[in-house]
C-alpha cells in the first residue's frame, strides 16, 4: 500500500520502498474523540486523525536511502503521520512532516512536504512529547507542536518558536555538527602545519555557529549533553 502511490509515475521509488521496508504497521491512531482535540480543516489539509506507524527497515540500508524511504512514506499519505522508524543497530528514529495535500493529485491521496524532521528518539527528553503538554487547540496545532518540541529535543527555546523554524534550526544544527566532525578529522590527519592550523580556525568558527543555533533552538540554559 505504501509503495502503490508511486508504482505508476515513479516505479524506482516503489521498488525502493518494497526493498527497504521490512515491516510496517499502525500501532496507534490519534483521534479527536479519544484525545479530546478538535479536527482541523483548511484549503490545504483536513486533519481528522493522525496515524502512528511503526516502520522497520532492512539491514545495511544507507542513510540517504533511509531518509528517502521515510520521505516517500510521508508523501504517500494525505494527512500528517507520526513515523517511528527502527533501523539496524537498534536505533529508533522519530519522523514528522509538515505537509499539505498535493494540488496536482486529482485523488487528493498524497502530500507535498513543506518541512521534514528526522530525530533519534534518544535525543528527545523523556515525557516531553506527552499529549497533555502540547498545543491542544486542534489536531493540526497538536501535530505542529509535536514537531516543534521534538526538533528541540523536548526543550524548545520559547513558545514563540514556530514548528517550521524549529525544524529548520535542527536541520542547520545537524549539518553544522557533521561539518565540524569532518573538519576535526581532517585537522587530525593533516601533515602540513599551516593547513592544520587553518582547519582548527575553521572548526572554531563552526563551533561558534553551532553554539548560536543551539541557543536559538534550545535556549541559553539548556544542554543536550553534547560538547
Amino acid at each position: 500500500m505504501l509503495a502503490a502511490q508511486f508504482e505508476e509515475h515513479s516505479p524506482a521509488d516503489a521498488r525502493l520502498i518494497n526493498q527497504a521496508v521490512q515491516s510496517a504497521w499502525v500501532s496507534g491512531m490519534l483521534r479527536p474523540t479519544t484525545i479530546q482535540v478538535s479536527t482541523y480543516e483548511d484549503d490545504e489539509r483536513a486533519v481528522t486523525d493522525i496515524p502512528v506507524l511503526d516502520i522497520s527497515l532492512v539491514e545495511k540500508i544507507t542513510g540517504s536511502k533511509r531518509n528517502r524511504v521515510i520521505e516517500l512514506i510521508h508523501r504517500s499519505m494525505a494527512r500528517p503521520v507520526v513515523l517511528l522508524v527502527s533501523v539496524p543497530a537498534g536505533t529508533e528514529i522519530l519522523s514528522l512532516a509538515l505537509s499539505h495535500v498535493s494540488r496536482t493529485d486529482p485523488t487528493r491521496s498524497s502530500s507535498v512536504i513543506e518541512e521534514h524532521l528526522i530525530v533519534p528518539t534518544d535525543q528527545i527528553a523523556p515525557g516531553s512529547l506527552h499529549l497533555e503538554r502540547l498545543d491542544r487547540s486542534n489536531m493540526w496545532a497538536l501535530y505542529r507542536d509535536l514537531a516543534r518540541t521534538a526538533a528541540a529535543g523536548g526543550h524548545p527555546e520559547s513558545a514563540a518558536l514556530q514548528a517550521d523554524e524549529a525544524i529548520g534550526l535542527r536541520r542547520q544544527l545537524t549539518e553544522l555538527e557533521a561539518g565540524l566532525v569532518k573538519l576535526l578529522r581532517e585537522a587530525g590527519q593533516a601533515k602540513n602545519t599551516q593547513h592544520r592550523i587553518d582547519l582548527r580556525i575553521q572548526s572554531k568558527q563552526i563551533q561558534a555557529k553551532i553554539n548560536r543555533v543551539r541557543g536559538l533552538l534550545y535556549g541559553p540554559g539548556y544542554s543536550d549533553g553534547r560538547p
